[in-house]
């Protein structure tokens, strides 16, 4: 069947929109362009083809060659389609097209665009190569696709005379004379002995960037005469060319001398003048409607089995086809050699064919239905897809109109319970010509229920009867059924949160939702009856208030038969996350920094046997941020809707910022503060909170808690204890102790100076109240004086101006962190605690 009889029509194509919106892998992409994918077998072998049928008798539509800037600037199809897509010039299917050097990015041939040559590329003597029949696929100024050979002839002026060369850029046979260009892929023409060679040096370039018929001027720098064996130097960069000429053909440049001026102008022939661009490829593979193809079928490159890429024109030029073969994908797409492809592009209805650039480079991406921007339509033989020189598009220039075609669906995903109601959304929108349309939903109308299941009212579907049906929904010229299941079953309640804890006179806020048979169901909230037990509060509609005073119970929600109960904790005391008493579910990692945990036991911990070590190391890296992280693997649960965190942490002095990072009930981040920047100020335990932003909606799941430092300056190492974490759900937390008081402890006079004596000499600069403190059960530091001995074997702790207070418990803490005179540190701190009497 040919291409012409499978393009679908305008009407058909929205119809099979409708019906696959947004999945459907054949369809239209615009007005004219339909894209269509297909498992074939050629020959044995299996192939996966697919093809851009473009109707050029469709309004609104053409095709075009896509370039870069510059023009040997590389890039993928994907991205130059894109970057070529304005507003009215969608670029809505395309394919890779000539082929180009790797080593410069240049194409390998012909390119022109809008009367102006791009770059004048090369050809070839030899039959076996792609150009060496010249011949190029562009669009007439009436809109048609067109195919065919080409002569591109360099007009020489010298003298007030003008001569034509032979051809450009490929071996020089006997009476012949060629124009060389550092197109010419050597550094010199390589003939022979028996002709003669003008060098010629231009201020621009003479290959590219300069209409059809404009003269580039430059002066003769060089002469190789007849005899001389070395090869003239073909100048770079396109800043100049060589003519060499030979037998009958010297007479053109003979009388040309050093310090002459020559002019070069490029003319194609009369039937290509008018092209609004020219695209040089090779070789043919179909002309006339028949497998005619430029190159020996026997030759290695037409043998290959590989990616293919073509153009092909119906006979009147109407109809473009762009067609890409696939390969490497073993029983899905074998490629193709260039005699089975031609083949192929003549059973598809193809009258004239160009193969393009194929291999690696073969590459089709398409505007999928409900996109602006086209994506990957093919499998590129290399997985991914090469960058290339030019692109052939199909683009639509049509207007934007109203909504033809949308999808719809309700604003909130669920079976609609009985009484209960439900607006609907359009989701995509697209115009008679496939563009997308920005969406107002405010345009969006009910129109109708089918099987009686409900009504509408005030823009909004209620559901009134268990049943399945439809509801229409219309927005500007279009409309579309979107399915509804209407239930009178909830076979769970499903309240959040799950479990409530709250502090004393504390809110939380309830909300229920509903499922049957696993599945969402929307309800009217109004018809949940919820009821507290347990003496634990109130219940202020679908809000639960604390009382005055800590206890458990439970809120029971009734929906008819149906009844969920959730249970109720009443506390201010902070509840216990993790006492760190083993690493299971914890790893550290670094961003900048080196980072590592272990179970610290050799440092008493503030409870338990154990805290959790996190060692940092920014020293490495002095650019931006560095921090160090612990992690809970998965993430650690918190129930309900904490206040704040709170964590006891032995601390290293280093000034650093401790920082937490939860995830919210839609997976966002929120990021939590310990500490100030510069807050980690102290050495020793102490207990830090975060508040959690009020508006952060619950439940939570904290992920890390980690140290950061910006500055390049404080870059330094050391490390943190973790311990006792802790969800504080009141805004007013109670005191955490630093120490259980003992009993029967040394009693002391609120004015003591205590000694403390070490077995050897220590660094004086550690025995300061930075690393020695007092603090009372509580954890609050006391204003003590601090002060080491001469000799450094003992240091004085002198009570704060105004004494200790009576009848309060203390204790003495030398931190681990204080080192000797030689630089080691205590194994561990040391604690005496003591009374005031």
């Amino acid at each position: 069947m040919s291409l012409k009889r499978k393009l679908l029509s305008g009407a058909a194509a929205i119809a099979l929109f409708s019906t696959t919106f947004l999945q459907a892998e054949a369809a239209s992409v615009s007005q004219g362009v339909y894209h269509s994918k297909q498992s074939v077998t050629v020959n044995g072998y299996p192939q996966t083809v697919n093809q851009l049928n473009v109707n050029l008798a469709q309004p609104y539509t053409t095709v075009d060659i896509g370039l870069n800037t510059p023009i040997n600037k590389l890039a993928t199809v994907t991205s130059l389609a894109t970057a070529h897509t304005q507003v009215n010039h969608h670029v809505v299917g395309a394919v890779n097209a000539s082929l180009f050097h790797f080593k410069n990015g240049l194409p390998s041939y012909l390119l022109t665009k809008d009367g102006q040559v791009q770059h004048i590329g090369a050809v070839s003597t030899n039959y076996n190569d792609f150009m060496h029949t010249p011949a190029a696929f562009g669009m007439t100024k009436d809109n048609r696709g067109k195919i065919g050979t080409y002569t591109l002839s360099p007009t020489i002026e010298h003298n007030g005379k003008s001569v034509v060369m032979t051809s450009l850029n490929r071996e020089r046979s006997d009476n012949e004379s060629i124009l060389y260009t550092s197109s010419w892929p050597y550094e010199r023409t390589r003939t022979n002995s028996t002709g003669l060679e003008v060098v010629v040096t231009t201020s621009k370039s003479a290959e590219g960037g300069m209409a059809l018929g404009e003269k580039v001027t430059g002066t003769v720098t060089g002469i190789r005469p007849f005899g001389q064996t070395t090869a003239a130097s073909v100048p770079t960069g396109g800043k100049g060319f060589v003519l060499s000429a030979h037998g009958k053909e010297v007479d053109k440049i003979r009388d040309m001398k050093k310090g002459d001026t020559v002019s070069i102008s490029y003319s194609v022939d009369k039937e290509w003048n008018d092209a609004k661009f020219m695209l040089a490829s090779g070789p043919l593979l179909v002309q006339n409607g028949k497998v005619d193809m430029t190159i020996d079928p026997n030759s290695e490159k037409a043998r290959q089995r590989t990616a293919r890429t073509a153009v092909a024109t119906d006979k009147t030029g109407q109809y473009v086809y762009l067609v890409t073969a696939d390969s490497g994908l073993r029983g899905t797409s074998s490629g193709m050699t260039m005699a089975e492809f031609a083949k192929h592009l003549v059973s598809i209805g193809a009258y004239n064919a160009l193969n393009l650039d194929g291999g690696g480079s073969t590459t089709m991406v398409t505007r999928k239905p409900g996109n602006t921007y086209p994506t990957l339509a093919n499998r590129p033989s290399g997985s991914t897809e090469r960058s290339v020189a030019a692109i052939l598009e199909a683009v639509s220039t049509a207007p934007y109109g109203q909504a033809a075609t949308i999808s719809a669906s309700q604003a909130q995903a669920g079976q609609v319970g009985i009484g209960a109601s439900v607006s609907f959304k359009v989701t995509a929108a697209l115009d008679q010509y496939l563009n997308v349309r920005t969406i107002d939903q405010s345009k969006v109308e009910l129109l109708a229920v089918s099987n009686g299941i409900g009504r509408i009212a005030d823009n909004r579907f209620i559901g009134e009867k268990a049943g399945s049906g439809t509801v229409t929904v219309g927005y500007e010229n279009a409309k579309v059924d979107v399915p509804v299941t209407v239930t009178d079953k909830i076979d769970e309640i499903v309240l959040s949160p799950s479990a409530i804890i709250a502090g004393t006179g504390e809110s939380v806020a309830i909300q229920a939702s509903g499922k049957s048979k696993d599945q969402a169901v929307i309800f009217n909230p109004d018809a949940i009856t919820l009821t507290a037990s347990g003496n634990i509060g109130k219940l202020d509609g679908k809000t639960f208030i604390a009382g005055g005073k800590e206890g458990t119970g439970t809120i029971t929600a009734t929906y008819g038969r149906t009844v969920k109960t959730v249970q109720v904790r009443v506390t201010d005391k902070p509840v216990s996350l993790s006492t760190f008493e083993t690493a299971a579910g914890l790893t550290a990692t670094g961003i900048r920094a080196g980072a590592s945990l272990s179970l610290e036991k050799s440092i008493q911990a503030h409870e338990g046997k154990s805290s959790i070590r996190l060692n940092y190391d920014f020293t490495a890296n002095k650019d931006d941020i560095s921090a160090a992280y612990l992690n809970w693997t998965g993430g650690l649960p918190l129930a309900s809707k904490p206040k704040s965190l709170g964590i006891w942490v032995y601390g290293d002095g280093n000034e650093h910022w401790l920082r937490g990072s939860l995830r919210d009930a839609n997976g966002k981040e929120v990021v939590v503060n310990f500490t100030p920047e510069d807050g980690q100020d102290w050495t020793g335990w102490k207990y830090v909170t975060a508040d959690i932003p009020a508006a952060t909606p619950a439940p939570y799941t904290l992920d890390k808690i980690y140290v950061a430092e910006r500055s390049a300056a404080k870059k330094d190492k050391g490390f943190l204890l973790f311990d006792q974490l802790q969800a504080i759900y009141t805004a007013a937390p109670g005191k955490e102790r630093a120490f259980q008081p003992s009993a029967g402890v040394r009693t002391e006079a609120a004015d003591k100076t205590f000694t403390v004596k070490f077995t050897q000499p220590m660094d004086k600069k550690f025995l300061t109240n930075r690393y020695v403190y007092a603090e009372d059960e509580f954890g609050v530091r006391q204003a003590v004086r601090v002060a080491p001995s001469a000799d450094g074997r003992s240091v004085s702790v002198q009570a704060p101006a105004a004494g200790y207070g009576k009848g309060k418990n203390y204790r003495l803490v030398v931190t681990h962190f204080a080192k000797n005179a030689q630089g080691v540190s205590m194994v561990k701190d040391s604690y005496t605690e003591f009374k005031v009497n």
